[in-house]
C-alpha cells in the first residue's frame, strides 16, 4: 500500500524530464499561492491600519472641538460678567471661526452627520442667545443679558459640551473596536498564512517525495539486480512500472540478462566439451601411445633376432624374423592410418564429396578385399545383395572406410560361423548391414562401443588385425555424411549387426576401369624415376623398394643433389617422387621446380607429406602432381606411381 501512489506516478507515461519539470512548476504555484496569501494578509491589516489612524485623527479632532467648545463657552461668560466693546466683538467674531471650524469638521465626519447636526443647531441657538445677551447688555439692559445667558446660554453650552463629549467619548470607543478587529484580522492572517504555507510545503514534500520514489526505487532494484549478474545469478528480473526512461533500462538490462545467461550456459557447455574432449583426448594418446609401443618393441626384438639368424646365416630364422617384423610393421601402419582418420574426422579436414555411387559395386569390392583374412580365420564371408545394381548419394572413399571398419571389425570378433554382408532398398533409402555370429556385445556395454580403444571386457584384442579405433571412425565418418544413419544390434555369444542407412540416388552411367593392377604394375618396369627425400633411411628404403619392382631410379636428399645426378645421367627421370618438407627452407615445391625446368617439360610427381593435405594453402597446391598422406602402404605408392607413368613405346 506504501508503493502504491509511487508506482501510480512511475507508471505515467512521461519522460523522467517531464516529470521534474512539472514538479518543479507544481511547487513553483505553491509558493506564489502562499505568497498571495500573505499580500492579501499584508493589505487586511493595512486597510485595519488605516482606519486606526484615521479614528485617531478623528479623536484629535473631537477633542479639540470639546477643548474649543469648553474655551469658547468660558469666554463668552467672561464677556458677559465684565462688558467690554471690543470683548464683544472679539467673542462674537470667535464664535463666528468657530462656527467655520465646526463646519470644517462636519464635513470629515460624514458617520456622525446627526450628532453633528445637532451641534450645529444647537451652536448657532448658542451664538443667537449669545448675541442677543450681548444687545441687551450694549442697550443698558445687563440685568436682562445675564438672565438670559443664565437661562438659556449657560443650558446650551452645557448641552454643547456633553454632545462633544459624547464624540469623543464615541470616537475613541470605535478606535478601541476597530485595534480590537485590527487585532482579529492579523490572528485570521496570521493563520491563514501559517496553515497555507505549511500546506504548500507538506504538498511539495510530498509531490517530491513520491517522483523521487518513482525514481530511485527502480535505481535500487537495477542496482540489486546488477549485484546478482555480478554474482553469475543470470536467472532475476528486474520489474518496474515506469514507462520512462528507467522503464526501457530495466527492459535492456532484462534482455542483457538473458543474453548473458544464455551465453554463459553456452559457455559452460564449451567449457564441459573442453574438458570432457581433453579427457578424451589424454586417454586417447595413453591408449595410441600404448598400441603403437607395443608393435614397436615387437620389431626391436625382431630386429635382434634377424640380427642374430644373420650371423648364424640360418635362413628359415631370418625368413621368420622378416615375416614378424613386416607383421608388425603393417601393424603400426594401422595404427597409424586409423588415428590419422580419427584426427581428420574431429579436425573435420575429411574432404566430403557426395555423387552417386554404386554401393553393390562398393559392397562387393569390400568384401572381395577381406576374403583372404577371412580365409585365414576359418569363417565364411558373403555378400547378399538382389539382382538390380543399387547406387546411393553419398561419398564412395568415406563410406568405403566405413565399410572396411565395419567388415574388418566383424571378421576380428567372429571366430566361428561368418560374416554376412546386404544391401537392399527399403523406401528410397538403401540399407547395408554387415553381420556375424562372434563375441557379440553385452548391452551394458553398447553406448562405450564407440569410444576410442574401448575393448568389452574378456575379448582378446588381435594387435595385427586393429588398434581398437573402428568403431570410432565408423562413427565419426558417418556424421560427416548427410542422411546417414548408423544403428545395431547385438546379443552376447550370439552376434552383431551394424545397419547402415543412406539416401538412394538414379544409378549414373560411367566409363569401366581400363587398366587393373596387373596391368599398371606392369608400366613399372624400366622407368626411370627420380626420389628426393632428406632422411636417408626413408630414401634408401624407397629406392630398394622401386628397383625391386624393376625402376631405374636416381636419388638425392636435396634439389641440388637430384639435379646434379640427372645431369650425370642424361636423361630426363619419367616420374618425380619427393617429401615435401626437406632439409632447412626447402620444400617439395622448390624440387619441383627446379626438375621441371631441368627437363624442359612436367613430369608425372608424387608429393609425400606427413601434413593433412586439406591444411595445405591452395596456392602451394601443384595441379600437376598427386599429394599423398604419409604413412603410405608400399603396394598403393606402386600403384599409384604406375597410374602416373605415360605409356612407353618398346623398341
Amino acid at each position: 500500500m506504501n508503493n502504491w501512489l509511487p508506482e501510480r506516478v512511475a507508471a505515467l507515461h512521461a519522460t523522467i524530464h517531464t516529470k521534474l519539470l512539472t514538479v518543479y512548476v507544481v511547487i513553483s504555484v505553491l509558493l506564489l499561492s502562499a505568497a498571495g496569501v500573505g499580500l492579501y494578509a499584508l493589505r487586511e491589516m493595512n486597510l485595519q491600519a488605516q482606519e486606526i489612524a484615521q479614528l485617531q485623527r478623528k479623536i484629535a479632532a473631537y477633542r479639540q472641538l470639546n477643548h474649543d467648545t469648553i474655551a469658547q463657552l468660558y469666554g463668552v461668560a467672561t464677556t458677559l460678567v465684565q462688558p467690554d466693546e471690543r470683548r464683544f466683538q472679539a467673542t462674537l467674531r470667535q464664535l463666528k471661526q468657530f462656527g467655520y471650524d465646526l463646519d470644517r469638521l462636519q464635513f470629515l465626519s460624514q458617520d456622525e452627520l446627526i450628532t453633528m447636526g445637532r451641534i450645529r443647531a444647537e451652536f448657532e441657538q448658542f451664538i443667537a442667545v449669545v448675541t442677543q445677551a450681548v444687545e441687551l447688555i450694549r442697550a443698558g439692559r445687563v440685568e436682562e443679558g445675564r438672565r438670559l445667558q443664565l437661562s438659556v446660554a449657560t443650558p446650551l453650552a452645557d448641552q454643547l459640551e456633553r454632545d462633544t463629549n459624547h464624540l469623543v467619548n464615541r470616537a475613541e470607543a470605535d478606535m478601541i473596536a476597530s485595534i480590537d478587529l485590527a487585532n482579529e484580522v492579523y490572528a485570521g492572517s496570521r493563520q491563514i498564512v501559517i496553515v497555507c504555507g505549511v500546506v504548500s510545503v507538506l504538498l511539495a514534500l510530498g509531490l517530491g517525495y513520491l517522483v523521487s520514489r518513482s525514481l530511485i526505487d527502480p535505481i535500487h532494484r537495477m542496482e540489486t539486480m546488477m549485484r546478482q549478474l555480478a554474482t553469475g545469478d543470470f536467472s532475476r528480473r528486474v520489474q518496474v512500472a515506469n514507462r520512462d526512461e528507467l522503464g526501457r533500462l530495466a527492459q535492456d538490462m532484462n534482455r542483457t540478462s538473458e543474453e548473458l545467461g544464455r551465453l554463459y550456459a553456452q559457455l559452460d557447455a564449451l567449457r564441459e566439451n573442453a574438458e570432457r574432449a581433453n579427457r578424451d583426448k589424454s586417454h586417447f594418446l595413453a591408449a595410441a601411445s600404448h598400441d603403437l609401443r607395443q608393435p614397436m618393441h615387437a620389431m626391436t626384438l625382431w630386429v635382434g633376432n634377424l640380427q642374430s639368424a644373420l650371423e648364424r646365416q640360418d635362413r628359415g630364422e631370418v625368413l621368420h624374423a622378416a615375416a614378424a617384423i613386416e607383421a608388425a610393421c603393417r601393424s603400426m601402419n594401422a595404427s597409424f592410418n586409423a588415428i590419422l582418420d580419427l584426427s581428420r574426422f574431429d579436425a573435420r579436414a575429411a574432404t566430403v564429396n557426395p555423387t552417386q555411387v554404386d554401393v553393390s559395386a562398393l559392397c562387393a569390392h569390400i568384401v572381395q578385399e577381406h576374403q583372404p583374412e577371412a580365409r585365414n580365420k576359418g569363417i565364411e564371408l558373403r555378400f547378399r545383395h538382389g539382382t538390380r545394381t543399387l547406387h546411393g548419394q553419398t561419398d564412395e572413399v568415406l563410406l568405403g572406410r566405413v565399410l572396411r571398419n565395419l567388415v574388418g571389425n566383424a571378421i576380428k570378433f567372429c571366430h566361428r560361423g561368418g560374416v554376412v554382408v546386404g544391401l537392399t532398398e527399403v523406401a528410397g533409402r538403401l540399407r547395408l548391414r554387415v553381420a556375424d555370429t562372434g563375441v557379440g556385445i553385452a548391452r551394458a556395454h553398447w553406448k562405450d562401443v564407440f569410444s576410442e580403444f574401448y575393448q568389452v571386457p574378456g575379448n582378446t584384442r588381435d594387435r595385427q588385425q586393429g588398434v581398437g579405433l573402428g568403431l570410432a571412425i565408423v562413427k565419426r565418418g558417418l556424421a560427416l555424411l548427410d542422411g546417414h544413419l548408423l544403428s545395431f544390434h547385438s546379443t552376447e555369444g550370439k552376434g552383431t549387426c551394424f545397419t547402415v542407412s543412406l539416401p538412394c540416388a538414379r544409378p549414373i552411367l560411367g566409363l569401366d576401369d581400363i587398366a587393373l593392377a596387373p596391368a599398371l604394375l606392369g608400366k613399372l618396369n624400366g622407368a626411370y624415376v627420380a626420389v628426393v627425400d632428406d632422411e636417408p633411411l626413408i630414401l634408401d628404403g624407397l629406392a630398394a623398394w622401386l628397383r625391386i619392382h624393376g625402376c631405374l631410379v636416381v636419388t638425392g636428399n636435396c634439389g641440388a643433389a637430384l639435379l646434379a645426378a640427372v645431369r650425370q645421367n642424361e636423361r630426363i627421370p619419367d616420374a618425380l617422387i619427393t617429401d615435401w618438407r626437406l632439409h632447412g627452407t626447402e620444400t617439395g615445391h622448390d624440387v619441383i621446380h627446379a626438375l621441371h625446368e631441368e627437363c624442359g617439360q612436367s613430369l608425372p610427381t608424387i608429393v609425400i607429406t606427413g601434413d593433412p593435405v586439406s591444411h595445405l594453402s591452395p596456392s602451394i597446391q601443384i595441379p600437376s602432381a598427386s599429394w599423398v598422406q604419409k604413412p603410405i602402404d608400399s603396394q598403393e605408392l606402386l600403384t599409384l606411381l604406375a597410374a602416373q607413368l605415360p605409356e612407353r613405346e618398346f623398341i
